[in-house]
């Protein structure tokens, strides 16, 4: 009632204070005339398979026992063949002997007889799978194909042998040659001799005078493929006269 009076009277009440924005009213979205399209399912990834797993697991841990055992036995039979070791436990030389192959068993012993210290790995070397692979590669690879060891090598045997049978002493044990090296070494014998012979026919060559005629040949003597004829002397100059009184 009072309101109204005052509404008559000429008296307007404030207006009230607009609602907050969490307060209003929003009208719904409108949806979309297509609805969104779906993204695709997640790939699905395979799991590893265990059992192959752990077979390359085994691969690699047999590649480095591999690699150390034959790094092992290298040293062994350093070791036997250097002259200055008095003894090598059997049972070692026995076990080295069956890890490391006969061609590069004789190769190490040919680089003793030609004085030539074989490189060896440590123990950190050793369990390293690279360094123990690439260090079994390169020692397969130099007693198939370093054939100017094995030519100074079987020459200091051949002299060794010579010495023990001319002191009464027992001969080295025999040394079996592989057949590969054999035609390498005879082949590299070949090359040798053959640039020894176009060498010593450089020299020749250089060395022949003006005409053919070959060095050492005493100033005088006719070139080389002639004779001198009777006929052909020279005449005995006449004495020079003597001073005019």
């Amino acid at each position: 009632m009072l309101k109204t009076l005052i509404r008559f009277a000429g008296f307007a009440p404030p207006a009230p204070p607009p609602r907050p924005p969490s307060a209003r009213r929003v009208a719904p979205a409108r949806k979309p005339a297509v609805a969104p399209v779906a993204p695709p399912p997640a790939p699905v990834v395979p799991v590893e398979d265990p059992l192959e797993a752990r077979r390359a697991w085994a691969k690699q841990i047999h590649a480095q026992q591999v690699g150390r055992r034959f790094a092992e036995a290298v040293v062994i039979l350093n070791r036997k063949a250097d002259p200055n070791v008095a003894f090598v436990d059997d049972g070692d030389l026995a076990w080295a002997q069956n890890v490391v192959p006969e061609d590069v068993q004789t190769y190490l012993r040919i680089r003793a007889y030609a004085s030539l210290q074989t490189r060896t790995l440590g123990d950190d070397a050793r369990g390293d799978l690279q360094r123990s692979s690439a260090y079994r590669a390169d020692l397969h690879r130099s007693a198939a194909t370093d054939f100017e060891v094995w030519t100074t090598g079987l020459a200091a045997y051949d002299r060794a042998v010579a010495t023990a049978a001319r002191h009464g002493e027992p001969a080295p044990a025999p040394v079996v040659v592989p057949t590969a090296v054999e035609e390498g070494i005879a082949k590299l014998a070949a090359d040798k001799a053959r640039r020894l012979t176009e060498a010593a026919a450089r020299r020749a060559g250089g060395n022949a005078g003006a005409g053919g005629t070959p060095a050492g040949t005493p100033p005088g003597a006719p070139p080389t493929g002639t004779t001198k004829k009777d006929d052909d002397e020279e005449p005995t100059p006449d004495a020079p006269a003597g001073p005019k009184r």
